[in-house]
């Protein structure tokens, strides 16, 4: 389990910390190389190559076999540098003397690797052959005597196209070393097609898979499934056992509007592409790539770099995030989705990935191009270094505006000179960033400690590699820079924290002489960590073969196993810390058994287990019987933009549904089900047969009222008949004012499943429903009814009424709130409600949660509802909250509440002294309202609109805001008066993580985040039993949304999830292996029901998506 409070404080400033890193002077290391990149070339610039500001890798590696690493740059104007290390951060330039000052033209990455297998590693460089750079990839093959010998053509490698990097691994598992060699596209007509162009292969930009068949590496792309059309702009690469089978899959971070490529190794030599089926969205200007286990589970995650600043004045005046009418076009071209934002892929097994960037606050690194995970510190956890800053800002704003203009792109049409070229950079703006180190916070968070661990130097960096110059059991870093010399920064952590560490060096056997992807996991103190042999990471770079681990203050590993790629392994206990440890593959003895199509389970001995999770081999929780009952219904979402009505929304309310009710309608014992439909979309009720199928009932009825959208529904008995009827709330959002579709509506049972429309029995209002909850409140026999309202449409953060609905014993209910519950009318944007006696005074109270409101105690007091929610200790909890449900958590006999809050994945952050605000006002004085919702960002409020959204909504604005740098990281304070902003309505919001509150017994409630886990989304579902049969209530939840604009992207990464409760009110998170759950898409309701089966099943109602059916395998108590 991983407790959710430490990312409680959002992304935290750093705090103190002794400085880990050093800065060695040039002429101390010798390492003297400058990517010199000149700009007045007329033939060959940014203007003509898009990438020219992409700068140059590095690789780090024992070229001589002294044991020590030796160190090559790539410069994209002219000659590369080989260093050779000479101890204690003493190098010598050998590049003339070895014979590898790289290809003609533009170089751009590097790898080393021993390629031909005679125990020396070789060096590949990649190439552009594009205009005036005529280059090829060159490919040294290592002499054995310092120098080497480009043969790249005699090898099938001399590829003259535009090449980015290339990565040597095993894929087809015959023990020699294979290529995959990473190409990148240049703007054309074809690439600006609205349609995914992955075919036919482009000679220069598509990818390429060769396979090593000896002497000679054979192009074997197509028949191996690698996509090669003209969009593939490839600018990341990394090699990864991703789905944990044994077989090397490949992740492909493609730049502009291509998807990014998951490639998942059949191990049979092909590959399925699978980014989709995978995960829920990717980068769209993805860059540098790396994997690695960083929360130490034994899964490989996954890091992608985008271009989104931290800075609010870089932020506001940069291009980044399409509009939502582009990212439409987009999706419903085929293309995944995809936001302008780093992206941190969560792997949960069985091939899934959760987006977690924002959660980990590692979104925003500016224009940024290697991420390197590595265990800094030697804490034991692997922290993330990101390089970036690009030379010149091409997606300026007011750039874009002065390029654009008629008399710019005229000049540049007829020819680009060195007189208009000048102009033109003139008006793009330098401006140097520092690079990102983020301390693992162990919690699935990162603390930026840059500047803490003098890091954090301005520049213009691209390639890195972490490795450990002189072997002091510390991870230096090594990083190329445009126009500044190559930066070497030598690790202090052993003298700062005197944490121990780990080194391991392989020897492979045959050709793959270095075991690239092997993998090696060590156990020390309770921890596991998991470490593959993959060279090619970050960018345009590859990293010393030699692996680390930082063992924190263990002086002793427990145990030690390598996984060498033809699945040989070997074990070694009790290994003293602080020494290198070297591996041979000859000596392993047994062979490894992988889950996956190997069809074994993986010796829990040796590879970790899941965290806070029961053994793999234990059974499963839950099972999925949705095939299997084959349910005939789908929900099918209209489509409609909130947006276009109100484009200052956070996000869209117009996809709340369906509904979900279940019970037993016609009295055989079986539960029946209703799933509501969205507009033109008839609710279906289906009544379950003894079989344990389901057949339709009452379609006319249901049909009659298709143009409402329904939003939640309850089955309750009415009218005291003795069966159940039916109450559905209409919503949506897309109905405004008096609109029938807005009148919600009760539909009578006859007893035997058959229902009718009873059109008098509720008071005329029309509202955009959020949810019904019925309850018998005055203890007179009959149900009553409390309705929440979600929206005024057109006029968000207007509160609506809800009502509170009295049964006077007929069916027919009377609107008794103002007499019974005036400040209940106007309780907020509700979302989500529960009739609960939580004082214990025999009184049913009401419990009321929504968006930008606190969570809400009404207290039933002489008949009438009161407001206590500063009693029972919930002022300040205004959140944006989507359900809530009263259980009794504890086994002490009250009722606790369970809440689905935001969740911690989001852009926006709050909390009570940096809240989020929302200002409702006719800022434009048109008449309507404009909503403009600011929060915190390093102490400092500011919108989160750019300067484009408030013109084109408050015209009056352009004439002060002339340029995006003017408008830069304004404060609304700055943009409009005061005596304006005192006029408008402020709501806040201080808690976005969902929580328990826990009953104390005197009236109060002790609210406690849930797990880590449970805020990587949204949740807006709950169930609450003893699902594993320890006898303490666990926890399901689940949720997703996916209405958000592009420019903070939707929330996907939820799964669904297990929480595991202790009988305390303690919960912790059951991973997804272990529980066997897995609730896929935009979850808006769960419900137990009885089946004929004669167990229960939980039934999940989602969003534009069939219904899904679960199976709890330990429960045994029926719904």
């Amino acid at each position: 389990m991983l407790a959710a409070g430490a990312a409680l404080a959002g992304c935290r400033a750093a705090g103190k910390s002794p400085s880990l890193f050093e800065l060695l002077p040039p002429e101390a290391t010798g390492v003297t190389f400058v990517n010199q990149l000149p700009e007045d070339d007329p033939e060959f610039n940014i203007l003509n190559y898009l990438y020219y500001y992409n700068g140059g890798g590095v690789a780090a590696g024992d070229i001589d076999n002294d044991g020590l690493p030796d160190l090559y740059f790539t410069s994209n104007r002219g000659p590369n540098r080989l260093y050779r290390n000479q101890g204690d951060y003493r190098f010598a330039d050998i590049t003339d003397r070895a014979g590898v000052p790289g290809p003609e033209g533009w170089s751009s990455g590097v790898t080393m690797a021993d390629v031909n297998g005679d125990g020396y590693l070789d060096i590949y460089v990649s190439s552009v052959n594009y205009l005036s750079m005529r280059g090829r990839n060159v490919l040294y093959i290592n002499n054995g005597d310092g120098s080497f010998t480009d043969r790249a053509e005699e090898y099938g490698l001399a590829h003259a196209g535009y090449s980015t990097q290339a990565a040597f691994f095993d894929y087809d598992g015959d023990g020699d070393l294979d290529l995959y060699l990473l190409n990148h596209s240049m703007h054309s007509e074809r690439t600006r097609s609205w349609r995914p162009q992955r075919e036919p292969r482009h000679p220069k930009a598509g990818d390429r898979l060769f396979r090593n068949d000896g002497n000679r590496f054979v192009d074997v792309s197509e028949r191996a499934g690698i996509l090669g059309g003209v969009e593939g702009y490839g600018l990341g690469l990394i090699v990864s056992d991703l789905n944990r089978d044994g077989c090397p899959d490949l992740f492909v971070g493609n730049d502009f509007q291509e998807n990014d490529f998951l490639y998942y190794n059949n191990c049979d030599g092909t590959f399925t592409e699978s980014i989709a089926s995978s995960m829920g969205h990717t980068s769209s200007a993805s860059m540098g790539v790396d994997a690695a286990d960083y929360d130490n589970d034994g899964r490989p995650d996954v890091v992608v770099l985008d271009m989104l600043p931290e800075r609010e004045d870089l932020l506001k005046t940069s291009a980044n995030a399409e509009s939502f009418r582009v990212f439409e076009l987009k999706r419903h071209a085929g293309y995944h989705p995809q936001y302008a934002r780093n992206t941190l892929h969560l792997n949960r097994g069985q091939g899934r990935f959760s987006e977690i960037g924002y959660l980990a606050c590692v979104y925003a690194t500016d224009w940024s191009w290697a991420p390197l995970f590595a265990d800094l510190d030697n804490d034991g956890y692997k922290d993330l270094f990101i390089t970036n800053g690009i030379y010149r800002r091409p997606n300026d704003l007011d750039y874009l505006s002065y390029v654009g203009t008629s008399a710019i792109q005229a000049s540049l049409a007829n020819e680009i000179t060195q007189e208009n070229l000048a102009l033109v950079l003139r008006a793009m703006p330098q401006v140097p960033i520092p690079n990102y180190a983020y301390r693992n916070n162990g919690d699935l968070t990162f603390t930026n400690l840059a500047d803490a661990w003098g890091l954090a130097q301005p520049g213009f960096s691209t390639g890195a590699v972490y490795v450990d110059l002189n072997h002091s059991g510390a991870l230096d870093l090594v990083v190329n820079n445009i126009n500044a010399p190559a930066a070497i920064y030598r690790n202090r952590a052993r003298e700062v924290n005197g944490h121990h560490y780990l080194s391991v060096v392989l020897r492979g056997s045959g050709a793959n002489t270095g075991g690239i992807g092997a993998k090696v996991m060590i156990r020390h103190d309770g921890m596991t960590q998991m470490v593959e042999q993959m060279p090619t990471r970050g960018f345009q770079s590859s990293v010393d073969p030699g692996l680390h681990f930082g063992l924190g203050r263990s002086t002793q590993i427990d145990s030690l196993i390598v996984i060498w790629p033809d699945r040989r392994f070997q074990v070694l206990t009790d290994v003293g810390a602080d020494r290198m440890v070297t591996l041979t593959q000859a000596e392993a003895a047994g062979l490894y058994s992988y889950p996956g199509p190997q069809g074994a389970q993986r010796p829990q001995t040796y590879l970790p287990s899941a965290p806070a999770a029961a053994s793999a081999a234990s059974p499963a929780v839950f099972a999925d019987l949705t095939a299997q009952l084959a349910i005939d219904y789908e929900h099918h979402e209209n489509t409609f933009f909130d947006y276009h009505r109100e484009p200052f929304m956070p996000h869209q309310l117009s996809t709340e549904g369906p509904a979900l009710a279940i019970g037993d309608v016609n009295g055989d014992g079986l539960d029946d089900l209703y799933v509501g439909g969205a507009k033109w979309q008839a609710g279906r009720l289906l009544i379950q047969r003894r079989d344990g199928t389901f057949r339709t009932s009452s379609e006319r009825v249901f049909q009659a009222d298709s143009l409402h959208e329904d939003v939640d529904a309850a089955f309750l008995d009415a009218d005291g008949d003795g069966d159940l009827d039916l109450y559905v709330v209409s919503g949506g959002n897309e109905f405004w004012g008096d609109a029938e579709a807005l009148r919600d509506r009760l539909y009578t049972n006859d007893g035997q499943g058959n229902f009718g429309r009873a059109r008098d029995a509720l008071p005329e209002f029309f509202a955009n429903g959020g949810c019904v909850v019925p309850g018998d409140f005055n203890g007179d026999g009959h149900v009553d009814l409390f309705v929440g309202s979600r929206v005024v449409s057109r006029q968000y953060g207007v509160i609506p009424r809800s009502y509170l609905l009295q049964n006077d014993g007929t069916g027919r209910f009377l609107d008794v709130t103002l007499a019974k519950a005036e400040a209940l009318g106007a309780a907020g944007m509700v979302s989500s409600a529960a009739w609960v006696d939580y004082d214990g005074d025999r009184q049913l109270d009401l419990v009321v949660v929504g968006e930008w409101m606190p969570i809400r105690i009404f207290r039933q007091e002489g008949g009438r509802f009161v407001d206590r929610t500063a009693e029972a200790g919930l002022s300040g909890t205004d959140g944006w909250w989507n359900t809530v449900a009263a259980v009794d958590l504890t086994g002490d006999g009250r009722k606790d509440l369970v809440l689905g809050n935001l969740g911690l994945n989001s852009y926006i952050r709050a909390s009570r002294k940096a809240p989020a605000r929302l200002y409702i006002h006719d800022f434009a004085g048109g008449g309507a309202l404009q909503q403009i919702l600011t929060f915190y960002k390093n102490g400092v409020s500011y919108p989160l609109a750019g300067r484009d959204e408030f013109v084109q909504q408050i015209p009056r604005l352009k004439s002060r805001y002339v340029s995006y740098a003017r408008f830069g990281a304004s404060r609304i304070q700055d943009i409009f008066p005061a005596s304006e902003l005192k006029e408008a309505t402020v709501r806040e919001a201080y808690l976005l993580a969902s929580s328990v509150a826990l009953n104390q017994g005197d009236g109060t409630f002790a609210l406690q985040p849930l797990p880590v886990e449970a805020q990587i989304a949204p949740f807006y579902a709950v169930l609450a039993e003893d699902f594993d049969g320890d006898g303490h209530t666990d926890l399901v939840v689940a949720g997703n949304f996916y209405g958000v604009p592009p420019v903070r992207g939707r929330y996907d990464a939820s799964y669904g999830l297990l929480l595991r409760g202790d009988g305390g009110g303690r919960f912790e998170a059951v991973d997804l292996e272990a529980s066997g759950l897995v609730i896929e898409g935009q979850v808006r309701a769960m419900e137990p029901l009885r089946h004929a089966g004669g167990h229960p099943l939980i039934v999940v109602a989602r969003n534009n998506d069939r219904l899904q059916v679960l199976r709890p395998l330990r429960w045994r108590g029926a719904p």
